[in-house]
């Protein structure tokens, strides 16, 4: 669901040029119905990983990263490799680690490039900016710009939702 809200929410802002990465054949295929105009395979061959990366991402100038670990640190560096001007600035939203806690990044990395390491969560962006931001997200979604996919079920059955088996890109709502 993430996935598809990175792709979403960019293209509602007016980015150019989306690319979407990920391990799911499946659910990556879908990217394009919603705005993505090309997509990345992760793969376990990080060499062909990166060269795929390099191919389709080099000239993006935002990622929104919620693996970081190894991944996040060869997609860093592939992508700085391959841009065609490294002082076209790249910046790097790290917001999750489900590759890993930590990276190993070269030093290299932030001195032959303008390359800009920033985290999004409870924290870095105050509360009184996520809560400015939520009504036109809202209204995105309510209106259409926005596709969620979402399953409702009564708060009574908090239980169920909580422990049930996760359905991949989709969001469960529970109503009062």
């Amino acid at each position: 669901m993430l996935g598809q809200m990175a792709v979403q929410v960019p293209k509602q802002l007016g980015a150019g040029r989306i690319v979407g990465a990920g391990r799911d054949q499946a659910r990556l295929a879908t990217l394009p119905g919603i705005g993505a105009d090309a997509t990345v395979a992760l793969t376990d061959y990080a060499e062909a990983t990166a060269a795929a990366q390099a191919e389709t991402a080099a000239e993006v100038d935002l990622v929104v990263d919620r693996l970081w670990g190894r991944p996040a640190g060869d997609a860093i560096m592939a992508l700085l490799r391959a841009r065609a001007d490294r002082s076209s600035a790249l910046s790097w939203i790290q917001i999750g680690s489900m590759a890993g806690p930590t990276i190993e990044l070269p030093s290299v990395a932030l001195r032959s490039a303008t390359f800009r390491l920033r985290g999004n969560g409870q924290g870095a962006v105050s509360t009184r900016a996520y809560l400015a931001e939520l009504p036109s997200l809202i209204e995105e979604i309510d209106g259409g710009g926005i596709a969620v996919t979402a399953r409702t079920m009564p708060l009574a059955d908090v239980g169920t939702a909580w422990t049930g088996p996760e359905i991949p890109g989709v969001r469960t709502v529970l109503m009062p």
